[in-house]
């Protein structure tokens, strides 16, 4: 998951799985070169990926840093069949299945020309397991007991239980990170330090630079032990207003954004040298109601800490018409913390209905009464709370007035507040706002409801940032990540979504019919659900379509972004 990013041992025949490789090399034979310029809607965050966040953080890392294995093309999360070897040749499970090890292969080198080695798998479980480093998957590791390094090149995981995706914890949760680099550095140093500014890696692209607000810009790895990418840059060129990023694609100053509002198709139609592409998306949207007080974190929310107030804002809330207002065919109605596309989905878990005169009868009941003015107020205090939003997003804004006037249908006044959203990042990862609009990145697997929404991510600098707290969501997560059955798992979730979903920690709103606008002389490979930058370098120019950029020695950047109050050119 990333702030903004679905869920028994078998050996993996690691020979069947090179066809990628030779396919891949097949497919961009003789394309090596270009740039390839992505509009960022926002600046990275650094670049260490247990303590990042942002979207372009991720994308970025995913160039930089490697995983053990890769998810193959079917999106298995159950033992190891369809993973694709990264960093590991190869893998092997114990025969009483607690135990995974991994052979590493001795081609991989770090940047700086250091080889990988099983002690920098080691030390990156060890660092993502420290509660010194605050973790974003420190809730989803927990399983694993600990990492040992046989030799160089061999890492064992070892596992306190059985359960079905074990070897996706060991995989897919760590990017791997250079021992040599970071294990001087004091732990609780590690997110401030010049490496999360400067990274170094073991992956496809080498950093080269960030400009704050600018611009971040990687280089091919000419001695990637996989094969040099086709590309030789990636930039992200940081653009948070939504008309200065739909124009630099349009312009020809940038190649691809991965999200296409409703009001830019028009403008697009009339651009031949660009194309839309939809793609399946693991994301959700909702709008999250913080059950801490914001001024005092330790206390609970004044307002929000009560469930039956949190079930009428939502039963007050007629989902369906706000988002065919804002997004008409680019959204369908939200289906609680998952998917319409994900395994755990069940038809037959329904969300709290659309009912104003029922969410009025609960907020009577709750004692808060209404004035001559028709709002509500309870012991002096007004039913009364804000939604913080970034001034730079029109959706947002859009829904935010209609709920405003939606919950005043019911006597509760919403105050909106909006701000830049740099500022909007910081205030929302610190928790300080009574409500905001949230959009989730899962992971293939469900297992991530632990980091977005479980009891251990509910503390300070955790994924959990309305701090929802329920024992029982709890037992039934971890019910369903140990069931070795898949139907009894899926009943475990489904009961686990049915106890968040009477909770209304938040009003689940919309789920993107994702649509990207590329340069047509882009290639890309399909875009996988959970990352659609996931394998960025098998993407291609054809020599002949190359434009002046690509050929460039020195690279241009695009033009620093506008403010956000910058109208869109006609």
């Amino acid at each position: 998951m990333r702030f903004a990013s679905t869920i028994l041992p078998i050996l993996l025949v690691v020979a069947a799985c090179r066809g990628g490789s030779d396919q891949r090399a097949a497919a961009g034979a003789g394309e090596d070169g270009g740039t390839l310029v992505f509009t960022a809607p926002a600046d990275a965050d650094g670049f260490l990926p247990p303590v990042t966040e942002s979207g372009p953080s991720t994308e970025v890392e995913a160039q930089i840093f490697e995983r053990l294995a890769e998810l193959g093309p079917q999106m298995n999360t159950i033992g190891d069949v369809g993973f694709v070897p990264r960093l590991a040749t190869s893998w092997a499970w114990a025969k009483d299945s607690l135990s995974i090890t991994f052979h590493l292969d001795p081609r991989a080198r770090w940047h700086d020309g250091k080889p990988v080695t099983a002690s920098d798998v080691r030390f990156t479980f060890d660092l993502n397991r420290d509660s010194t480093i605050g973790s974003v998957v420190r809730p989803l590791v927990m399983s694993i007991d600990s990492v040992t390094a046989r030799d160089s090149l061999t890492a064992v995981f070892w596992f306190s239980h059985r359960y079905p995706e074990q070897f996706f914890d060991a995989t897919y949760q760590m990017r791997i990170l250079p021992e040599h680099l970071l294990a001087a550095i004091p732990r609780k140093d590690i997110a401030n330090s010049d490496f999360r500014r400067n990274p170094v890696g073991s992956g496809p692209f080498k950093f080269v630079s960030w400009e704050p607000h600018q611009a971040i810009v990687v280089e091919a790895n000419p001695a990637y032990h996989l094969g040099r990418p086709h590309l030789d840059r990636l930039v992200w060129s940081v653009a948070p207003d939504p008309n200065a990023a739909i124009l630099r694609v349009l312009s020809g100053d940038a190649d691809f954004l991965s999200v296409v509002r409703p009001s830019d198709f028009a403008e697009i139609a009339k651009h031949p040298e660009v194309r839309t592409v939809q793609y399946s998306d693991l994301s959700y949207s909702f709008l999250l109601l913080n059950e801490r007080d914001p001024k005092d974190p330790s206390k609970p929310h004044p307002i929000l800490a009560d469930r039956d107030v949190r079930r009428a804002l939502s039963m007050a809330v007629d989902r369906a018409a706000i988002v065919k207002s804002v997004f008409d065919t680019l959204a369908v109605l939200g289906a609680g913390p998952l998917t319409h596309n994900y395994p755990t989905y069940d038809p037959s878990i329904a969300l709290l209905p659309f009912a104003p005169e029922s969410a009025a009868k609960i907020l009577d009941a709750a004692g808060w009464k209404r004035g001559a003015d028709g709002m509500r107020s309870k012991n002096g205090r007004p039913l009364a709370f804000g939604i913080l939003i970034p001034s730079s997003s029109s959706t947002r804004n859009q829904m935010a007035v209609l709920l405003q006037n939606e919950f005043k249908q019911i006597g509760v006044a919403l105050e909106v507040e909006q701000m830049d959203f740099s500022a909007y990042v910081q205030r929302a990862m610190h928790r300080g706002f009574d409500a905001t609009f949230l959009s989730i990145g899962l992971d293939p697997s469900p297992g991530n409801l632990r980091q977005t929404w479980g009891s251990t991510a509910a503390g300070p600098n955790t994924g959990n940032l309305g701090a929802y707290v329920s024992p029982t969501f709890n037992a039934y997560v971890d019910s369903a990540l140990r069931a070795m059955d898949p139907q009894r798992a899926k009943a475990y979730f489904k009961r686990a979504y049915e106890t968040i979903i009477g909770d209304a920690p938040a009003v689940w709103m919309y789920e993107p019919r994702a649509t990207a606008v590329m340069q047509k002389r882009i290639r890309p490979t399909p875009f996988r659900p959970d990352a659609w930058f996931a394998d960025v370098r098998d993407w291609y120019i054809p020599a002949a379509e190359r434009n002046a950029r690509d050929r460039a020695a020195s690279l241009p950047l695009p033009p620093p972004a506008p403010p956000p109050s910058a109208p869109a050119k006609p």
